[in-house]
């Protein structure tokens, strides 16, 4: 049986774990999809569609297993093209199941790290099913084990419900009080032009020299997980250190690398939302949208085209510290990625592949959450424009391709006033 509603995985977990079941409960998020393996109401394995072989070389350093880290630059080139996305769900086709098992083979790895390794991996992998609120869920009684989980350490993959609850909720109030802005550890932080001009927070504990030293490091493509290795310091821990520089715009926050991107952001508590809302309100207060503080806001602009070199130039022509440009190059996922991101101001190519800017425009503006967000369609030639069309499916605009940096930053300023 499958249900798609409004997911409450605590309470799933906790049900199969009392009921001592053994199978399989699978979650689906549309992007992202789990499975979590039972035995006697203990969770065995949990395999996650969205997978890098970056995460694996991650929890290697994490165990300090200098062997297999070395291992990895000799992995058959077919299990280096399997890197996985998230269209492509099958747990028979992970990149795990063909890493780990290939780390034994070769005696790079022994039973003993193996199960350690699992263990890890589960205990990240339950935090984000615990973060998903929609979705699918079903039960498949008596299902195995995948196949390549070696046999001998089956019976001690055991882990309690209880306590990963428990662990959870402990780790979810720690991240919750880190920066708003930080939606997961696999955002990569980046230093701003001109970062050096501003005044360091009194509540920040790292000194003018040591942020320019980071700044040989942090620059958007480490993520803060990657940062916590290189610092030998709890991923936490270099959280709850880059926070005030992160809300004071010192430090700014890339997305996470696809398609770790598309996993469940942290959970905000009733109090982030009222903070928000908060200073909300004080902006209203101030004045016309046009005083001072809607001009010192930093401006959120969502850029959709297939083309990396478009996407690219726009991220370079908006540049600055008052805009902060997400690039999605896929169509497909652009509009679970908007939701989460809440954009001042959408620039929409119209010509991508399976789905085109005025659909996309459409699917964006029916949802109910874009209605006042301004929707720019980009194409390379006025021609293209059905000017009728645009306005049917809610486009705000237009600009044409090759465009310059006055052009952008005007029509972008137009409606961001």
């Amino acid at each position: 049986m499958t249900t798609t509603t409004k997911l409450n995985s605590r309470e799933l977990l906790s049900q199969l774990a009392d009921s001592n079941s053994s199978g399989c409960l699978e979650l689906d998020e549309g992007l992202v999809s789990w499975k979590i393996y039972f035995q006697g109401g203990k969770i065995q394995y949990v395999c996650c569609s969205a997978q890098l072989l970056d995460q694996l070389k991650y929890y290697l350093h994490y165990f300090g297993w200098k062997q297999a880290i070395a291992a990895l630059k000799n992995l058959p080139p077919s299990i280096i093209k399997m890197q996985s996305s998230p269209q492509n769900k099958s747990p028979t086709q992970n990149l795990y199941g063909k890493v780990i098992p290939w780390l034994l083979t070769e005696k790079h790895l022994d039973l003993s790290q193996c199960l350690k390794l699992i263990e890890q991996i589960d205990k990240d992998e339950i935090q984000y099913c615990l973060w998903l609120d929609r979705g699918t869920s079903s039960w498949h009684e008596g299902h195995p084990l995948p196949s390549w989980i070696p046999l001998p350490i089956q019976d001690s993959l055991s882990l309690s419900v209880s306590e990963c609850l428990n662990q959870e909720q402990i780790r979810l109030k720690q991240w919750q009080d880190c920066s708003n802005e930080i939606l997961s550890v696999y955002q990569r932080p980046y230093f701003p032009p001109s970062w050096e001009t501003k005044s360091l927070p009194a509540s920040g504990s790292l000194n003018r020299r040591t942020l320019i030293e980071l700044t040989q490091v942090l620059r958007g493509r480490t993520s803060i997980r990657q940062l916590s290795i290189l610092l030998k310091k709890d991923e936490l821990q270099v959280a709850k250190i880059l926070s005030p520089y992160i809300d004071e715009k010192i430090i700014y926050l890339n997305d996470a690398q696809s398609p770790l991107d598309k996993l469940p952001a942290i959970p905000k508590t009733k109090r982030d939302v009222g903070h928000s809302l908060s200073n909300s309100n004080n902006d209203s207060k101030a004045g016309h949208p046009n005083a001072a503080n809607a001009q010192n806001k930093t401006w959120k602009i969502v850029c959709i085209d297939d083309s990396p070199t478009i996407l690219a130039e726009i991220k370079r022509f908006l540049g600055q510290e008052r805009f902060e440009v997400t690039a999605i190059d896929d169509p497909v996922q652009a509009v679970s990625r908007i939701f989460q991101i809440s954009p001042d101001l959408i620039l929409l190519d119209i010509s991508m592949p399976r789905i085109n800017g005025y659909k996309l425009c459409g699917l964006l503006r029916s949802s109910g959450k874009c209605n006042d967000t301004p929707i720019i369609m980009v194409t390379g030639n006025t021609g293209f424009i059905d000017k009728a069309r645009a306005k049917i499916s809610g486009a705000t605009d237009y600009l044409t391709k090759p465009f310059t940096q006055q052009g952008l930053t005007e029509i972008v300023e137009k409606y961001l006033k």
